[in-house]
């Protein structure tokens, strides 16, 4: 983790703040900007599993940013020129799933820091205005997140956190339970209790910090409990799927007390 820095993220981490963020999975800059507005320390666009091409990405980043949340994107896979593409659009994070070792780790690294301590290539076409520079080493400060989600990444968890410029550790619940022969549950920090202290140890050690993904405020707070530093709280599908459910159901029980009054 690095020291101070213009960056929300990385000072938060080297202050030893967590900070609680919100997931995007469907394309919408106004969904971004009321995201933002509530308060979130960082909101992601998620290019992975979320219905989101880099078109819709930029516009997201704008609203993110206009809301005063740190924007970040989870890249599609440890695919440099996407890495770079959201870099480059502004993201003042990005996180990268599937990292199974210190190679892989590495190469993660590369795609975000510009030469002699990566490969990223130079063109920082709206960064600039974002992060207000064009000095490559200011350029330099965004929160590298890697996921560990595999097995794989846990058998060599030492060798990922030891990669310099490896910021966080960002664990994805549903796949690691896949990867370790169990079902994704609501209640992973029980399931994957094992998993997620073996995770937990390695960043203290390192001095990396420790993120999760959660599926509602109640399993959000438990990880608050427990010390991770990066906590998202949920995602905007689920969000909005609750909301209309809990809706309908308060809505539809008035005609079960009409019935129960014998009606009007």
């Amino acid at each position: 983790m690095t020291g101070p820095s213009s960056n929300p993220l990385l000072s938060a981490w080297a202050e030893g703040r967590p900070v609680f963020g919100m997931w995007l999975t469907m394309p919408g800059a106004l969904s971004a900007e009321i995201a933002a507005r509530e308060g979130a320390d960082y909101v992601c666009v998620d290019n992975q599993h979320g219905l989101i091409d880099h078109s819709d990405t930029v516009p997201m980043l704008m609203a993110i940013g206009v809301g005063g949340s740190a924007p970040i994107v989870r890249a599609p896979w440890n695919e440099p020129s996407r890495i770079m593409a959201a870099l480059d659009a502004g993201a003042l994070g990005v996180v990268i799933p599937m990292v199974n070792d210190a190679e892989e780790a590495q190469r993660a690294v590369s795609a975000c820091r510009f030469p002699p301590k990566g490969a990223r290539s130079y063109g920082p076409v709206r960064a600039r205005y974002v992060l207000g520079t064009v000095d490559p080493d200011a350029l330099n400060q965004v929160a590298c997140i890697v996921m560990v989600e595999t097995i794989g990444g846990l058998q060599h968890l030492d060798d990922i956190v030891s990669v310099p410029g490896v910021d966080a550790v960002y664990i994805g619940p549903s796949d690691l339970a896949l990867a370790v022969g169990k079902k994704p549950g609501p209640r992973p920090f029980e399931d994957l209790a094992e998993q997620m202290a073996l995770i937990k140890r390695a960043c203290r050690a390192h001095g990396v910090a420790l993120g999760v993904h959660a599926l509602g405020g109640d399993i959000a707070a438990h990880y608050a409990e427990d010390g991770f530093d990066m906590i998202t709280v949920g995602s905007d599908a689920a969000f909005l799927a609750t909301a209309v459910r809990q809706g309908l159901q308060q809505g539809r029980a008035g005609l079960e007390r009409r019935s129960a009054g014998g009606g009007r």
